[in-house]
């Protein structure tokens, strides 16, 4: 962690247009390509079946507040209920891949293998995170993200069961706030993030808030309950 925040404060204030042009000449994809683009702004995503990677920041920006997120009654009711056992980062590698080859998705994936790889690096790095859902031992539902310092990207989640992924993402807003982030993207606004509270800023009023989280020491820790 110490490490990696290093690196974050050295990128602060990168220049992201340069940055975006440099990678779409094909970069190979890493983990330090992963962090730098992130600490700019930038977020990747598969085209052509998988064949190249592009890289966005678009000019408005979606987030969700880190307080007052609004969890819909459902999701609250079961995650209290604890029909779900629900974990973080045991199951990394399985919960990308559900993301990426969901029967819903598998026409229309932005995740390819080659992002699936760098990920996983990522994640081998503590620069990644995932939230597992289980049902009586099999996993039915979850989600990852990236995590450097105050800042959170969600990239992706699944469900197998009805609710399982929204009780996954419960935990993680409450993770979230109690460990202390400063910021949840989640990029483009959608209606059903717009129900829970999401907003949109400025490219450059993104940037702004995000060098100010990056920078923060803060350790990513699962809450045991949903408020």
């Amino acid at each position: 962690m110490r490490t990696l925040l290093a690196l974050a404060r050295r990128l602060q204030g990168g220049d992201a247009d340069a940055l975006a042009r440099m990678l779409h000449e094909s970069q190979p994809l890493g983990a330090d390509t992963l962090v730098r683009a992130y600490a700019c702004g930038l977020f990747p995503m598969a085209q052509d079946d998988g064949r190249r990677v592009l890289w966005f920041d678009p000019p408005m920006r979606a987030v969700l507040p880190v307080d007052g997120v609004r969890i819909g009654r459902e999701a609250r009711r079961l995650a209290r209920q604890g029909r779900f056992a629900v974990t973080m980062d045991t199951a990394f590698d399985q919960v990308v891949a559900h993301c990426a080859h969901h029967p819903d998705r598998r026409h229309d994936t932005w995740i390819s293998d080659e992002l699936m790889r760098a990920y996983a690096e990522l994640h081998r790095i503590g620069a990644a995170h995932s939230v597992e859902v289980w049902q009586e031992g099999a996993l039915v539902g979850g989600l990852y993200g990236v995590a450097i310092g105050g800042y959170f990207a969600g990239e992706s989640q699944f469900r197998l069961v009805n609710n399982a992924g929204a009780v996954g993402f419960a935990h993680l807003c409450a993770s979230l706030r109690r460990s202390g982030f400063l910021l949840h993207d989640v990029q483009y606004l959608k209606p059903h993030l717009q129900r829970m509270g999401a907003f949109e800023i400025t490219r450059e009023e993104f940037r702004r808030r995000l060098a100010e989280a990056i920078v923060r020491p803060v350790t990513l820790r699962l809450a045991a309950a949903v408020d």
